[in-house]
């Protein structure tokens, strides 16, 4: 499988762990993706949907996480193993302000490094373990809100979100 895919959905992983470790926020969460979306699957509350920002979905489907990764390869030195790094969005849309904002903490203070898995194998082989890298000291995460045009304030929910940023290099050797 290409890098992009392994770390777009090895991120998508970790933060499905913070939902359904039970350790983390108050309530375990029931994750659903495309699939289920597409399938017309009725969730069980309390859940929350973990998909690409390419796909549509009903304000009925909130709280959503949607995620963007883009990609890019280099070499920082001749001989050097190539490295891809992976820059991130992570949008999170809540049936609230008050749910926006727990998602994001939960997911800013529990994931500081991504688990690079294998999708390809059934038991999705844990690859790597790469940290996270620090935009400013150490905080490696960024947030800010939605910027919400004025003919688009009334549909409510997307005043509900909000964008995390992170990034973390994928050796592709």
């Amino acid at each position: 499988m290409f890098e992009e895919t392994e770390a777009r959905r090895s991120l998508a992983r970790d933060i499905s762990d913070v939902f359904t470790s039970g350790s983390i926020l108050s309530n375990v969460y029931n994750v659903y993706d495309e699939d289920d979306l597409r399938a017309g699957t009725v969730p069980t509350f309390p859940f929350v949907y973990i998909l690409d920002t390419d796909v549509k979905f009903e304000p009925k489907h909130l709280p959503v996480i949607a995620l963007a990764t883009d990609y890019s390869t280099e070499e920082f030195q001749l001989g050097s193993n190539p490295q891809g790094l992976c820059n991130a969005e992570v949008y999170i849309m809540g049936r609230n302000r008050g749910e926006r904002d727990d998602f994001a903490v939960a997911i800013m203070k529990n994931i500081n490094a991504i688990h690079i898995r294998d999708f390809d194998v059934e038991a999705q082989t844990l690859l790597a373990t790469v940290p996270l890298i620090p935009f400013r000291g150490n905080r490696v995460w960024d947030s800010e809100s939605f910027p919400v045009t004025e003919d688009l304030r009334y549909e409510g929910s997307l005043l509900n979100g909000k964008v995390l940023f992170c990034s973390f290099y994928v050796f592709t050797a």
